[in-house]
């Protein structure tokens, strides 16, 4: 299976890199079928967009219910939980502000027009921004699809399911990991099969109408993003160790091919057994590593959070759009509670970046361009996530033993 999913992962980030070459030729050379290259990219954002609702609910509510069931670690597994959503939220917050003071992106030139948040108002109102994320019809939420609300909906279904007797809500849990399984296995063939024609359609579209600015663009993005990665290994990761007190780069040591073998696979997946049999060896509580490195594996992925961040802000400065303080705010609460929704789907940084776009109101042509170079930025966020695993396990080993929680 694993070699199966490298071989899959390898070949989607060969097609994409294909894709961007072939788009520039037949853009610079073919610009008269402009029209055509946008529809072939739209068409692919809608595809992707069609699953997001029928992804992110049902993920939620096995998370929640699943988490409820397991009564014997319960309080263990809700206190990770808790720590998880505190150190993304932190990690986001930096990066969210920081490349937006930064200015990361901003007065690159790919055509764009200036746009707004049309999902926010400059002065975000918390009344109505509380009332608004309550779904007084779920189904005109589904139907709109309004996301925040959907999720909210999700996270009190899953309560209420995983509070149930197991004889009672097996049979929905089970239909409910059938639906995610095939929900999956859509993405998988929409990103295998359309995603290289919706790369090369928007390449060749944006060449046809602009030029080369905006490929130079991404890999002003790329390096951009790398040393984003370099802030958080270099800088965020070791302050977290001094302050619990940890040797990080003993840890760094101890399972650095891990990290080297996740950077080029691109998959975090294939390092789990080993990662969670190297820790137990370096003397883990093995309770506390089989628990939190499986569960971190959706909920607590740092260097996608920084990804998010950077990609986000940087298609807001690239469309010249102006955030006030609450709508920075709004953008970091999404961006913490959205990230963990669709760890697991192949290729999912595309629809977390979709889920996100449409809740914030910005434009899906830039997530479409900003997924083009994925491939180049998905090896380093996946060797964070795999060192931000290890990290946690070491953190949560600590606190358990000091605060007896």
């Amino acid at each position: 299976m694993n070699n199966y999913y490298n071989k899959y992962k390898s070949s989607i980030g060969l097609q994409m890199i294909s894709a961007v070459i072939i788009g520039t030729i037949f853009g610079s050379l073919l610009p008269q079928f402009s029209s055509i290259y946008q529809f072939l990219g739209k068409a692919f954002i809608s595809l992707v967009s069609m699953v997001i609702l029928p992804l992110v609910f049902p993920v939620i509510v096995l998370s929640v219910a699943e988490i409820l069931n397991k009564e014997s670690l319960g309080k263990l597994i809700l206190k990770s939980i808790l720590y998880f959503f505190i150190i993304t939220t932190i990690i986001t917050g930096i990066f969210v502000t920081g490349s937006y003071l930064l200015k990361f992106g901003q007065g690159i030139d790919i055509g764009q027009q200036k746009t707004s948040l049309n999902g926010l108002t400059n002065n975000t109102n918390l009344n109505d921004f509380l009332l608004g994320i309550i779904p007084a019809n779920i189904f005109k939420s589904l139907s709109q699809g309004s996301l925040l609300p959907v999720v909210v909906f999700a996270i009190f279904l899953g309560f209420g399911i995983g509070s149930l007797e197991n004889r009672k809500n097996s049979i929905f849990i089970n239909a409910l990991h059938v639906w995610v399984d095939a929900i999956y296995k859509i993405v998988e063939l929409i990103i295998k099969w359309v995603a290289p024609f919706g790369v090369f359609g928007f390449i060749a579209s944006d060449v046809a109408t602009t030029g080369f600015e905006k490929l130079i663009s991404l890999g002003e993005f790329v390096i951009g993003t790398y040393v984003a990665y370099s802030i958080l290994a270099l800088f965020f990761y070791p302050l977290l160790a001094y302050i619990f007190e940890l040797n990080y780069f003993q840890l760094i040591k101890s399972i650095w091919n891990l990290l080297l073998l996740a950077f080029i696979s691109g998959s975090s997946s294939v390092v789990l057994p080993e990662l969670l049999k190297r820790l137990k060896n370096n003397g883990s509580d093995e309770n506390i590593t089989d628990l939190v490195v499986p569960l971190g594996y959706t909920f607590n992925l740092q260097g996608a959070a920084v990804y998010f961040s950077i990609a986000t802000i940087y298609i807001v400065n690239v469309y010249n759009i102006n955030l006030s303080t609450s709508q920075i705010i709004y953008t970091i609460f999404i961006l913490s509670l959205i990230g963990k929704t669709a760890a697991t789907v192949p290729s999912g940084a595309i629809v977390v970046l979709l889920a996100s776009a449409t809740m914030l109101g910005l434009p899906k042509e830039g997530v479409a361009l900003i997924f083009a170079v994925d491939f180049f930025v998905n090896a380093g966020r996946t060797a964070l996530n795999v060192l931000g695993q290890g990290m946690t396990v070491l953190i949560i080993e600590k606190l358990n033993k000091k605060y007896l929680f």
